[in-house]
């Protein structure tokens, strides 16, 4: 959401929850609650509906609990209310391992907690009304996601499904799979999704075998399902079942060797598939086997809480340099700026240092700029206008908040510095240099643990990275592979080597600082093959919650044996395969075809 419709939406949710608030006598935390509802809404809204709804049903908790109990605890102990502060934002920190739609998630959790606990309230609040203040956003919030997309609620199922379809990067592949997994699976969504997987896998191979074969017809043939590609997302992407979809323009080059054709024939086939389900659209529902929605939780947090996990890494580094700007901050009691600070600090550090660095200079750039327009302000009008212009750029800086950081935190200068200023009838001369002082400040402390290396954690390269992750996830499918064929495999080992894959894939993206960078298309490649590895480990978890599963040994083995070679793979398919292992095998076979595109970019550098 961008645009016009976040500023309604934003206005609809700061003038509601705060009329609400004073209405049901919150009193002074009814601002509380209109701003917390601002980080409620970050991490309710990325989904389908229903999906987001099964989020909102444990975070709603956890966000009224984060935001009122540290502020309560501090009025007894103001040491044990840092130390919750600090669990609760390394928590926030290893949200993000659960994939990319948590990464919201821990963002809002973590910045709630910090303005809950950094709020200055112009007044007292009782306990019930500091914790009616964020289960006040909360309610507010939920019935807004509800009217958002009740009309439409499976809208960004479909849209992920246009995008990979249009794309076929494995990033987008594998938000697609990953949002049809979390909404209600329809039979037809899951045709696409197959047929979107077979049309990567077949693209990919036939990539490597015009490279090979050196025949221009392959290219131009690449070309043209494109094309065919882009013109079927569209038909997914309708909200009804379009009559007016032309069939598939085939374009199968001559001359070609068996195998190559039989991949041509695959690719097309896979797009008539995907316009066969797009128009009669099949709205059953798919039978996904019983816990792998919870399977797929269990292997990503897996390698999140391990001391090799850059990601939990990470969330330490989080909390300890919140740690310190929260000890900072208690030498400064009742500072109205204590929020922005504490804000500051915990936004600026990123798994990656360089993100950190990127956001350090957001964070000051964008502060010095706005200090800038806010002294033409007080030297241009008079400063009853402080307010009035505050408010408007905290409106107006939501809008290029995701697309323009820097005018985003210039544009929270002057709400700030104006607030302040009027509420509380300060100097804004003297609230504007100690707003810059403390911005520099948070980006110290957030640079300092963000380039903070772990002592006795290794430093690989981008290549070793990737040869460890894929050699982890090699062993992985092989003793996947045995299982299916009904050999002894110890539970205790398997369970080792899904915990030992998944660290070594949350490794790839992340690494430890004083590590070689790696060039922008390596970090592409990379990002690529973590997506691709992840989405191995879970498929070959869902065979084993599949029955009958045993006939796709062949297929675990195959990808096995040419994962991360130039060798091509072709994942065979059973006969009597169902759709349910048909989609399993498709996303096999594309994600081996993405790990072994990024293995190539790799070793020609």
């Amino acid at each position: 959401m961008k645009g016009p419709g976040l500023l309604v939406v934003l206005l609809v949710v700061l003038g509601g929850v705060s009329g609400l608030g004073f209405l049901a006598g919150l009193g002074n935390a009814a601002v509380l609650a209109a701003l917390t509802a601002l980080f409620c809404l970050m991490a309710a809204v990325g989904g389908p509906l229903w999906a987001d709804l099964r989020l909102l049903a444990w975070f709603a908790p956890a966000l009224i609990l984060a935001v009122g109990v540290p502020r309560l605890l501090g009025a007894v102990s103001q040491w044990a209310a840092i130390g919750l502060l600090v669990v609760i934002v390394v928590v926030a920190g290893l949200l993000p391992a659960l994939g990319a739609r948590f990464v919201t998630v821990g963002l809002g959790l973590g910045m709630a907690s910090l303005f809950g606990y950094g709020f200055q309230l112009t007044g007292t609040a009782s306990v019930g009304q500091i914790l009616g203040a964020p289960a006040l956003a909360v309610g507010v919030v939920l019935l807004l996601r509800v009217v958002m997309g009740a009309k439409d609620p499976a809208k960004p199922t479909r849209d992920a499904l246009a995008d990979a379809l249009a794309s076929s990067t494995s990033e987008t592949q594998e938000r697609a799979a990953k949002l049809w997994l979390a909404d209600r699976p329809r039979r037809w969504t899951g045709r696409v999704l197959g047929g979107t997987f077979r049309y990567r896998a077949a693209t990919g191979l036939l990539e490597i075998r015009r490279k090979r074969l050196n025949h221009e017809g392959i290219g131009e043939m690449l070309d043209a399902a494109r094309e065919e590609a882009v013109r079927l997302a569209d038909a997914v992407r309708n909200p009804a079942a379009p009559d007016d979809v032309e069939p598939v323009r085939r374009e199968e080059p001559a001359g070609l060797p068996g195998a190559t054709a039989r991949l041509v024939t695959a690719l097309w086939d896979s797009l008539e598939t995907i316009r066969t389900a797009a128009t009669e659209r099949d709205e059953s529902r798919v039978d996904v086997p019983k816990g792998l929605r919870k399977e797929l939780r269990r292997i990503e947090l897996s390698g999140a809480f391990s001391w090799q996990s850059p990601q939990f890494r990470h969330a330490l580094r989080c909390g300890l340099g919140v740690a310190l700007a929260l000890v900072v901050a208690s030498f400064r009691p009742g500072d109205p700026l204590t929020v922005s600070f504490l804000l500051g600090t915990f936004a600026i550090m990123q798994p990656e240092w360089r993100d950190s660095l990127s956001k350090a200079w957001q964070r000051i750039g964008g502060s010095l700029g706005g200090a800038v327009v806010l002294t033409l302000v007080l030297w241009l009008l008079p400063q009853g206008f402080l307010l009035p212009i505050g408010l408007v750029a905290l409106l107006g800086g939501f809008s290029f908040m995701q697309t323009e950081p820097a005018v985003f935190n210039g544009c929270m200068v002057l709400m700030s510095v104006g607030m302040n200023t009027t509420t509380r009838h300060l100097d804004p001369r003297y609230v504007l240099v100690e707003y810059l002082l403390l911005m520099v400040l948070a980006g110290a402390i957030a640079l300092l643990f963000g380039f903070a290396a772990i002592p006795g954690v290794a430093k690989p390269g981008p290549v070793e990275r990737f040869e460890s992750a894929v050699g982890a996830t090699r062993a992985l499918l092989g003793s996947v592979g045995r299982k299916l064929r009904g050999e002894d495999v110890d539970p205790r080992t398997l369970g080792r080597e899904f915990r030992t894959a998944a660290v070594a894939q949350h490794g790839l993206v992340a690494a430890e600082p004083g590590t070689k960078v790696p060039t922008p298309g390596h970090q592409n490649a990379l990002e690529s093959a973590a997506e691709a590895l992840r989405g191995l480990s879970v498929t070959a978890s869902s065979l084993l919650l599949l029955s009958g599963s045993a006939d796709a040994a062949d297929a675990v083995d195959e990808a096995a044996r040419t994962l991360g070679t130039e060798e091509a793979a072709e994942i065979p398919v059973p006969r009597d395969a169902d759709e349910e292992q048909r989609l399993v095998l498709d996303t096999i076979a594309a994600d081996v075809v993405a790990v072994d595109e990024a293995a190539q970019t790799l070793r020609d550098a």
